[in-house]
C-alpha cells in the first residue's frame, strides 16, 4: 500500500526548518554573545605576617675612672705690716698664748714680732715699743706721742679745776679719781687729788696711788663715761703739740 506523498513532504519540510533554526542560533551565539559572564572566584585565606625582630641591643660601655683633682691655689701674700707712727701694733698675746708685755718670753721663729707697739697715755693717745730680746720683751720707758697730733686737751693747768670731784663737797679738798671708774666732768678737764695740777695723784685700776692725771672719757658703746688716767711720764704735755 502506498503512503501519501504529501505527508512525506510535510515531514521533510519541518525537519529542514528545525535545522535552519538551530544553525542560526549557533551562529548567533558565536558572533554576538549576550548575557553577563560569571565573576571569578574571590581568593581566600590570610597572608602570613612577617617575622618580628628579636633580641636586645647591647648597652653602651659605662665610663669609669675618677677625674684628677684641681690644682690647689697658692696662698695669698702676707700683708705688709703698717709703717706709720706706732706701727706695727702688738698682738694681744704671744705665740705661746701669754699676754704680750714687759719681760714676757718671746720667740720670733714662732711668729712673735721682733718689734711692735702698745698703746699708752690718756685715752690711749700714745705708744711704747716692745722689742723681743733674749730675756723677753724689753719695753721702752715713758710714752711716745705722734707729733702731728694736737694735745691741747691734755694741757696741765696752773690752778686747780673747781669742777673736779671734791672730797668734802666744796672746792678746797678734792677726791682722788680712779682709772676706769665713772665720771661726769668735761672731757678736757684734768683732775687728781689736787684738782689736776702738777704734784697730784690718782688711783690706777687696781687701786694703787700714782702721781699723774686723769680725764673723763667720752661715752663708750654702752653710754658710760669713765676716767682715763696716766702717770706724769706717760702724759703728752707739756712736750706734746698744742700744750
Amino acid at each position: 500500500m502506498k503512503k501519501p506523498i504529501g505527508l512525506h513532504v510535510q515531514v521533510l519540510g519541518a525537519v529542514s526548518l528545525v535545522a535552519q533554526v538551530l544553525i542560526a542560533q549557533g551562529c548567533s551565539s558565536s558572533n554576538n554573545p549576550s548575557g553577563t559572564g560569571t565573576a571569578g572566584t574571590t581568593g581566600t585565606g590570610t597572608g602570613t605576617a612577617g617575622t618580628t625582630g628579636s633580641g636586645t641591643g647591647t648597652a653602651g660601655t659605662t665610663g669609669s675612672g675618677t677625674g684628677a683633682a684641681g690644682t690647689t691655689g697658692s696662698a695669698g701674700a702676707t700683708g705688709t705690716a703698717g709703717t706709720g707712727f706706732g706701727q706695727p701694733a702688738c698682738p694681744t698675746n704671744t705665740a705661746a698664748g701669754v699676754a704680750l708685755g714687759k719681760g714676757v718670753a718671746c720667740d720670733t721663729t714662732m711668729g712673735d714680732p721682733a718689734l711692735c707697739y702698745k698703746t699708752c697715755g690718756p685715752v690711749k693717745t700714745g705708744v711704747k715699743s716692745e722689742m723681743c730680746m733674749t730675756a723677753g720683751y724689753q719695753e721702752m720707758s715713758g710714752c711716745s706721742f705722734d707729733p702731728s697730733q694736737n694735745y691741747a686737751c691734755y694741757k696741765i693747768p696752773t690752778a686747780a679745776n673747781a669742777t673736779c670731784p671734791a672730797a668734802d663737797g666744796g672746792t678746797t679738798t678734792f677726791g682722788i679719781p680712779q682709772a676706769s671708774q665713772p665720771c661726769t666732768v668735761d672731757q678736757c678737764v684734768l683732775c687728781n687729788d689736787m684738782g689736776g695740777i702738777t704734784g697730784g695723784n690718782y688711783l690706777d685700776s687696781s687701786g694703787a696711788s700714782k702721781p699723774g692725771f686723769c680725764v673723763c672719757q667720752a661715752p663708750n658703746t654702752s653710754g658710760s663715761r669713765v676716767w682715763s688716767c696716766s702717770s706724769n711720764t706717760a702724759w703728752p704735755c707739756p712736750a706734746g703739740s698744742g700744750c
